[in-house]
C-alpha cells in the first residue's frame, strides 16, 4: 500500500505561514501602496487575525524588511541564466544586460521594493537596514561582472563603471512608474550593452603607455 506522507513539522507550518504573509504584502504594496500594506490591511488580505501577523513579524518594519529580504532572494534565485565568459564580447554584453533585466529590474517585484525604499524614507532604522541589503546586492552584482567580463580584471575604473550600468538599468526600470514603453525601454538596453562592449574593449587609462616625451634629434 503507499505510504501516506509525513505530516508537516511545525516549523513547516510556520515557514509556510510567514511565506504566504509575505507573499500577501508584497501583493498589497504591488496593487495598492506602501502606506496601505498596514498590519491590519495585510492580515485581512491573508486571511490571519492582526495579532497572528504580529506573532510571526513584531512589527510593520520587520515585515517590510521580510518583503525586501524575499525580493532579493527572489533576484537571486531567477532562472535568467547568466552568459559564459567565453562567449563574444558584444554578444556577452547584450546577454548580461538582458539577465539583469529579467532578473532584478523588470519583474514587478522591482517596483514593489522600491515603493518599500521610498515609503520607509521617515524610519531611520529601517532604512539603515535596507541599505545593508543593497549594499550586499550590489557587492553581488560587481562580483558578477568581473566573473561575465574578464577583460575587466584590474582595470581601477571598475567598480564606478559597474555602477554606473545598475543605475541606468535602475532609471530605466523606475521609469515604468510613469508608464511602460517596452520597444524604448529595450532600445535604451541595447544601447547600454554596446556602452559595456566598448568600455571592455578600450584599455583602461591608467594601462594606456604614457606618451613619450624624448624629442627626436633633428
Amino acid at each position: 500500500m503507499p505510504t501516506s506522507p509525513a505530516p508537516a513539522s511545525r516549523a513547516d507550518k510556520a515557514r509556510a505561514t510567514r511565506e504566504h504573509l509575505i507573499a500577501t504584502a508584497i501583493d498589497v504594496v504591488r496593487q495598492r501602496t506602501y502606506g496601505a500594506a498596514t498590519m491590519f490591511e495585510v492580515a485581512k488580505a491573508a486571511g490571519v487575525t492582526p495579532g497572528a501577523l504580529q506573532h510571526h513579524f513584531g512589527s510593520r518594519a520587520t515585515l517590510m524588511l521580510s518583503v525586501l529580504q524575499a525580493i532579493l532572494i527572489a533576484n537571486n534565485e531567477a532562472s535568467a541564466p547568466w552568459p559564459d565568459a567565453s562567449l563574444p564580447l558584444p554578444l556577452r554584453a547584450m546577454a548580461f544586460v538582458e539577465c539583469l533585466w529579467s532578473r532584478a529590474y523588470e519583474p514587478p517585484r522591482f517596483l514593489t521594493a522600491w515603493s518599500v525604499y521610498f515609503g520607509a524614507a521617515d524610519q531611520p532604522e529601517m532604512q539603515s537596514h535596507a541599505a545593508g541589503m543593497r549594499r550586499e546586492l550590489r557587492h553581488s552584482m560587481h562580483q558578477r561582472f568581473a566573473q561575465v567580463f574578464p577583460e575587466a580584471h584590474g582595470r581601477d575604473d571598475l567598480s564606478p563603471f559597474v555602477e554606473l550600468v545598475l543605475s541606468a538599468l535602475r532609471g530605466i526600470g523606475v521609469g515604468r512608474l510613469f508608464g511602460a514603453n517596452p520597444p524604448y525601454e529595450a532600445a535604451q538596453r541595447d544601447q547600454l550593452a554596446m556602452v559595456i562592449a566598448a568600455w571592455c574593449a578600450t584599455p583602461s587609462p591608467s594601462r594606456q603607455p604614457a606618451a613619450s616625451t624624448t624629442r627626436k634629434e633633428t
